[in-house]
This record gives structure tokens, sequence and C-alpha cells, in this order.
């Protein structure tokens, strides 16, 4: 089975008629092939794929399959390109060229969060990697639509190819962190010490002067956690009594003196678990956002929490979510990846060609390192 992807006759001098892309068919089942360039309309541009990262989102797709994916389809939505045909329209202009990070949403603009500029909250969202084809290929054709929204971000040339690609999972956590910042707190916690913790735990300590706990299951992570700036690591063994872990927390903000001070709870993993653990974890006043998706833990597709509405309303607590991001959050990560503000490049652990797509998953699954990038093709 060939998939069809798309055309555009302009390009035709400068490429070949075909290239290789990762194709995802269904759970545990993806190829590297070599699939025709067909285009679908005149509203899609083409630019070249440099690097595309794995994230988290890609391994469960790929291992259960997602409600918002269709095989067959390419995933990838964390994208450095390269231009291949500039676009030039009223007040655009994108040289043929120009290395870019491409923000993975497409909105409708009729909505009216499209309206409002929250794109994320689009009611008829659509999304590269899940909607339409994404960047695990040579090439990818992207929707004029997100040129026009500011949703490609040009790269400064001392930014590598693959920092470029984690510029859309930090924007991400840029919406997360805007979530508290009219907020007043004395602590933060995150639950998560994979590469979205350790980007929300240097964007904190970059805009924040609190004490930040981080709380994971890898001990090399929370060892990076602490170069990185954590104040406090907890290593979860399994098995192992969860309130010993919430003494152990509880004694160290008495002893920074923030112990009934209101604190923030980043949920930054899937596990069903975490949200009971940050019901426990969290102080009066107190502030928990879900970052992740979390996954179902049961045939009924229902997330096990023990979430008692006294306790919310009593103490005050409030429950936020954060999901992807604004074209406004991309620029904003591409300026504080330039000016170097945080290390981001600590995150980037293991690079892989395309044709290696299954050992790429398997390493970020297995919790080997932090990043694989995708940069061969």
């Amino acid at each position: 089975m060939v998939l069809i992807l798309f055309d555009c006759t302009c390009f035709y001098n400068k490429i070949d008629k075909f290239m290789n892309a990762a194709v995802f068919y269904g759970p545990n089942n993806i190829k590297v092939e070599n699939v025709n360039i067909k285009k679908r309309n005149n509203n899609e541009c083409l630019l070249k794929v440099l690097s595309c990262s794995v994230c988290s989102y890609d391994i469960r797709t790929f291992r259960n399959g997602h409600f918002k994916v269709t095989p067959p389809i390419i995933l990838g939505h964390e994208i450095c390109a390269q231009i291949v045909d500039g676009f030039y329209e009223k007040d655009i202009n994108i040289k043929s060229g120009t290395r870019v990070s491409i923000y993975p949403v497409i909105p409708c603009l009729i909505c009216w969060y499209c309206k409002n500029k929250k794109y994320n909250l689009c009611t008829n969202l659509k999304e590269i990697g899940s909607s339409i084809n994404g960047g695990f290929a040579e090439y990818i054709l992207i929707p004029k639509t997100i040129f026009k929204i500011g949703g490609i971000v040009s790269i400064l040339d001392n930014i590598t190819n693959e920092e470029a690609s984690l510029i859309e999972p930090l924007a991400c956590c840029i919406n997360s962190v805007n979530q508290i910042k009219n907020f007043e707190f004395g602590s933060v916690i995150i639950l998560g010490d994979g590469p979205i913790g350790l980007m929300q735990l240097m964007l904190i300590k970059r805009s924040f002067k609190v004490n930040v706990t981080v709380i994971g299951k890898i001990s090399h992570r929370l060892g990076l956690a602490r170069k990185l700036g954590a104040d406090l690591t907890i290593l979860l063994e399994i098995d192992d009594n969860i309130d010993n872990y919430i003494e152990r927390y509880k004694k160290y903000l008495k002893e920074v003196g923030e112990e009934f001070s209101p604190n923030v709870i980043f949920v930054s993993n899937n596990n069903p678990s975490s949200l009971n653990l940050a019901i426990k974890l969290v102080n009066k006043n107190g502030k928990i956002v879900l970052f992740s998706g979390i996954k179902n833990q049961n045939n009924e597709n229902k997330m096990l929490t023990n979430i008692d509405p006294n306790f919310i309303h009593y103490n005050q607590v409030s429950i936020f979510g954060s999901f992807s991001s604004t074209p406004n959050d991309m620029s904003e990560a591409m300026k504080i990846i330039n000016f170097k503000e945080i290390n981001l490049r600590s995150l980037i652990t293991h690079e892989f060609s395309l044709f290696k797509i299954k050992d790429a998953f398997d390493t970020s699954e297995s919790y080997k390192g932090f990043k694989s990038i995708i940069n061969k093709f």
C-alpha cells in the first residue's frame, strides 16, 4: 500500500517526486517507505525536514493508537524544517532556504477561540502529525493558515536543528508556566522527571525565586534535575509507601519556611495516580496544573482518581489544564533558546536516522536518556 501525500509541480525541478517517510499503519506497525509526494490543494507550502523530535505522544500513538489519529499517516510534530519555496503575502516574507520551527496546530479561524487567538483551544482543532502528515519524513507540506497566524518561526543561526525541534515542546511548557504568572505561591512541585518536567524546571527557575521539587522515578534524570537547579529531588521507588515521600517534602517545606504558603503542583507525566498524589501534596490556596494527557487505566476508559470536592472547596484549591501552546509561545521559546537562557541542549541525548525510528521510540520509552531526535533522512 502506498501512502498518497501531496503534489506540487513547481517543486518537481527541485526535488524528486518521492521521499522516505515513516508511515504509521496502526499499533506497533510503522514502516519506512518511499512514498509519492502528491498535492491536495494550492494552500500548502513544501518544507524539507531537518530534524523531528520524538514526543511521548508519538510513542503512545505508536503503541496503542489514538482517537485523534486515523492511519495511514506520518507522525511527528516537534519539527525543525527548511522552506523550499518562499512564502510571500501581506506582512509575511519568509524566503526559500529559511530554517523554521513549526506550530503544529491547524486552526479553523472561525470559532470564538480562534478569533481571540487561542488557537490551541480551537473547537475544530486539527494537528500536524495527528490529522495530517507530520515530520517523520524527508519533506512536509504545511497549510498556509499556519503561516498566516504566525506559526512559522524563523530560526537564528546559533540554534542547531536539534535544539530548534524542541521549540514546540518548550512553547507548551511556557503555556503551562503562564498559568501561574499572576499567582502568589511559595514553592513548586513537578511530578515528572522527563524532558517536559525539566523544561518546566528551567523556566520556573528563570522566572521565579521559589524552591522547586522534582519528583520522579529515574535516578539519572533526577541527577540532571539537580544540576539544572532543582532544590529537592525525590526518587519514587516501586511499591514504597508514598506517604513517606509526602512527609519528606513537608519536612523540607518547614525547613525553608514555606510550610503553610500556597504551592503549585505540575502534573507532567501521564500516570493516572499522579493527580491523586498532587491532591495529597497541594497546600491551601494551592494550584494544580495538569500538563500531560493521562493514560486510561481500565477497560471503561475512566481515570481512577479520588478527588473530594469538599477538600477542593474548604482549602480553596484550583485545578487547571494546560494544552499545547500559541504562536506567541513559540516565538518566546525561540528567543529563550537564542539567548541561551536555559540549557536545552542538555536534554538531547540520542540522535537517529529515519530508518531507525523504532530504535528511537524504544530508547525514549525505556527512559535511557531524555530526548531522541530524528535528524538523518
